[in-house]
C-alpha cells in the first residue's frame, strides 16, 4: 500500500471510531469509551506525523482530518455532560466546531484549503486532556472543566485565526485573478496617426 494514503485512511478510521465510542459510553463501559478516544487521539498523532514526515500532505487530508478531529471531540463532550460537563459548554463547542466544518467543506469545494494552525492543535490538545481527565473526577473534582474551558479559549482564538486566513486568501486570490485579466488584455496603442 502507497504510505501517501496512510493519513487518509487513519481519518476514515478515526471516523468510524465516533459510533464505537458513543456505543461504549452508554452502554458498555466508560473506560473502553475512554480507550477509543484515546485511541482515535493517537491515530491523530500518527497520521500527522506521517503526512509532514513522508510529504503526503493532501487537500482531502486538510479537511478530512479536522473533520475526524472535531466529530471525536465533539461526541465525546456531548458524552460528558453525563459526568459533569456543564451543557452550555458543548454547545459552544459544538457551534464554534459546526462552523469550522462546514466552513472548511464549502472552501474545499471552492479549491481553497486552510491547514490546521498550532493554535488550534494547541486547543484540541488542550480539550482532549480535559476530556481524558473527565473519567476521573472521583479523584480530581472539577479540574477537568476548567482545563476544558482553557481548550475552549484557545479554540475561540483559532477560530479568528481561521477566518482571518480565510479572507487573506480569497483577498489574495481575488488580486491574482485582477493581475491575470489584466495581463491577458492586448496592449492600447496609443501612438497616433497622422494623415498627410
Amino acid at each position: 500500500m502507497n504510505i501517501k494514503y496512510v493519513p487518509n485512511i487513519l481519518s476514515f478510521i478515526r471516523l468510524l471510531m465516533v459510533p464505537i465510542y458513543l456505543i461504549s459510553f452508554f452502554l458498555i463501559n466508560q473506560y473502553v469509551a475512554l480507550g477509543i478516544f484515546i485511541l482515535a487521539s493517537l491515530t491523530d498523532l500518527l497520521d500527522g506525523y506521517i503526512a509532514r514526515h513522508y510529504n503526503t500532505i493532501t487537500d482531502l487530508g486538510k479537511v478530512l482530518d479536522p473533520f475526524a478531529d472535531k466529530l471525536m471531540k465533539a461526541s465525546a463532550l456531548i458524552s460528558l455532560i453525563f459526568i459533569n460537563l456543564p451543557i452550555w459548554v458543548v454547545v459552544i463547542m459544538i457551534v464554534c466546531d459546526l462552523a469550522m466544518i462546514i466552513s472548511g467543506i464549502c472552501l474545499y469545494k471552492k479549491s481553497i484549503t486552510i491547514p490546521s494552525n498550532w493554535i488550534g492543535k494547541t486547543g484540541t490538545f488542550v480539550i482532549s486532556v480535559g476530556i481524558v481527565l473527565s473519567f476521573f473526577t472521583e479523584w480530581i473534582g472539577n479540574a477537568n472543566v476548567y482545563i476544558i474551558y482553557a481548550g475552549i479559549i484557545i479554540a475561540i482564538i483559532a477560530g479568528f485565526d481561521y477566518v482571518y486566513l480565510f479572507f487573506t486568501k480569497k483577498l489574495n486570490r481575488k488580486n491574482n485573478n485582477v493581475e491575470v485579466n489584466n495581463s491577458s488584455e492586448p496592449e492600447k496603442d496609443d501612438s497616433k496617426t497622422i494623415n498627410k
